[in-house]
């Protein structure tokens, strides 16, 4: 068992696909094919199950492909240190965020980290937040932003972050708050499951036996906010969706909801491959202090702090 193997294997698991590995790490299928029975021949085990939907990894594999990460990683953070003499937090660290958090903290931490650690490449990956809890439990992603964070097959640290509102977005009804019953009267525009506002949302109104006049539904806040703005309807969003040059937050209301469901708890997950690299613990608390200073210098604006110093880790 050499690196080289280990890198095409963990490639093939996270693509689920021979094929689309060979392409990307631009080596034969056949050669790719071999180099796999080679190791499971060695480690006397079948890492692969293979069908007509692609491959998935064996929990032989799921094993190995965990250990792999943190190999591959050491070696990675190994090389830099001999590069330049110390260790230098260096290489290439995925982060998670959804597409609202996004708009408030990806550029802030991409600067602090260009800032700070200029070794370290950072791949900002959107997506609606329990795919990336899901994707740090398997440990196919290094760090992410989730909300209301549920236990995972796979074990991952979790760290609560701050608590954030949610508001109704749209034309301005004149009101300081707005009900639920006000609101399912209302027509909507929300984001598609399994977005956490969404889901959230749904329960809510399920709850008290309310139905949605639902007009539209997609995952793209942008468009969220252009029917909000235009007047075709009333959208559920936090506050930091109101961030970016294009939001045009004056153009709508952000309405307080009457109902402490319309909360979630925002936090940060860490895959235990990368809980283990320096790196990555590095770009974790890089991520937590910029998250703070964009809430005391009120530019996350609609949340209640949570983490702090002595707040420890919970695993999960």
């Amino acid at each position: 068992m050499d690196l080289r193997q280990l890198r095409y294997f963990t490639r093939i698991v996270e693509l689920e696909s021979i094929t689309a590995a060979a392409e990307t790490l631009h080596i034969a299928q056949p050669s790719l094919s071999q180099h796999v029975a080679n190791l499971e021949n060695e480690l006397e085990t079948q890492l692969l199950l293979r069908g007509p939907a692609g491959v998935r990894a064996t929990d032989a594999g799921k094993l190995l492909y965990r250990h792999a990460k943190m190999v591959l990683r050491q070696v990675e953070e190994a090389k830099s240190a001999l590069k330049h003499g110390r260790d230098t937090p260096a290489g290439h660290v995925t982060i998670g965020l959804p597409t609202s958090t996004s708009r408030v903290l990806a550029l802030p931490l991409i600067e602090a980290v260009a800032e700070h650690y200029p070794e370290v490449l950072l791949e900002i990956i959107e997506g609606s937040s329990a795919d990336l809890a899901v994707a740090v439990s398997l440990h196919r992603m290094d760090i992410a932003v989730a909300m209301d964070v549920q236990p995972q097959p796979t074990r991952m640290t979790t760290t609560p972050l701050l608590m954030e509102s949610l508001y109704l977005v749209g034309p301005d009804l004149g009101l300081e708050a707005i009900t639920l019953q006000q609101m399912a009267e209302l027509p909507l525009v929300l984001p598609s499951f399994p977005n956490s506002v969404r889901v959230l949302a749904a329960r809510a109104l399920a709850e008290q036996a309310l139905s949605v006049n639902l007009i539209a539904e997609t995952s793209a806040v942008s468009v969220l906010l252009a029917l909000a703005r235009a007047g075709r309807g009333w959208t559920v969003l936090p506050a930091s969706a109101a961030v970016g040059p294009e939001a045009d937050a004056d153009q709508v209301a952000f309405t307080p909801i009457a109902d402490q469901s319309f909360n979630r708890r925002v936090s940060v997950c860490m895959s235990l491959s990368a809980e283990k690299s320096g790196v990555c613990t590095h770009i974790h608390r890089m991520l937590i202090e910029v998250a703070r200073n964009l809430v005391q210098t009120k530019r996350w604006a609609g949340v209640t702090w949570l983490a702090d110093a002595g707040h420890r880790a919970a695993r999960m």
